[in-house]
């Protein structure tokens, strides 16, 4: 038996994660990563200090969080408004940023202390001296699933708690929970809603819809190539189906 129940949050402050850079014109993603969501509604209790090796370092989210230890996972947060997963241009905004040498104002040398004395440097090409940063405005709303085979887990959401998400660390409150239901086996053709896959999982979709798209993994929801065992879940505001092999992997069940 899997456990899930419907999470609605509100970000108390402007949210940006980097999606792209057009020059210095900073773009930001409207959806959160299941893992992300993860780390921060767990509060990084699973959370696995290591060394980091730049050089060579696996982009594997196990390494760094077990989570077998707190068997919880969340669908890919979305910002909605009017019922639609995209945000129009009204709920974001842009701002700018010029950045000047602190230590003596310049935009186009920096300066180091090298052996006690001051040393002067050209900028490094990498860095920008001026753009703009979108970012999401306050008070939106994100929405999320999360599931468990242990129903306790889930029971420790409540209105009003407060998480932080992104690297600039924005505060998120939760604004409405539903009830929490159970999942029934069905098997079919049902379609998933939206779900993070790599690219090699979307050879199982006959048809779909892709909400987001990264080099790391794509946000789609869609029909299901073949008949596939899936967890359907209902609640007061309508069913969800999700198809097993995306929660067996994701909350690492044998």
């Amino acid at each position: 038996m899997l456990y899930a129940r419907a999470i609605t949050l509100r970000n108390c402050g402007r949210f940006t994660v980097i999606a792209s850079d057009f020059g210095s014109d900073y773009r930001t993603h409207t959806h959160v990563t299941s893992e992300a969501l993860y780390a921060s509604l767990t509060r990084g209790a699973t959370w696995r200090p290591r060394t980091i090796d730049l050089k060579d370092d696996p982009a594997d989210f196990t390494l760094a969080y077990d989570v077998a230890a707190m068997p919880t996972w969340f669908l890919p947060g979305t910002f909605v408004a009017d019922g639609v997963p995209r945000l129009p241009d009204a709920h974001l905004d842009r701002s700018a940023f010029n950045v000047v040498n602190e230590l003596y104002p310049s935009t186009s040398k920096i300066y180091v202390f090298k052996k006690g004395s001051l040393t002067e440097k050209d900028r490094p090409y990498h860095v920008p001296t001026y753009g703009t940063i979108q970012t999401v405005k306050t008070d939106r709303r994100l929405t999320t699933w999360a599931f468990s085979p242990k129903r306790a887990l889930l029971e420790d959401f409540s209105e009003g708690q407060t998480f932080v998400l992104g690297k600039k660390r924005t505060m998120f409150q939760i604004v409405t929970l539903s009830e929490i239901a159970g999942s029934k086996i069905v098997r079919g053709r049902f379609t998933s809603p939206f779900i993070q896959v790599t690219l090699e999982d979307v050879c199982k979709f006959a048809s779909y819809e892709i909400l987001a798209a990264t080099m790391r993994y794509l946000i789609l929801r869609g029909e299901p190539r073949d008949e596939e065992i899936c967890h359907r879940f209902d609640i007061v505001s309508g069913t969800l189906y999700v198809p097993e092999w995306y929660l067996r992997r994701s909350l690492l069940l044998e």
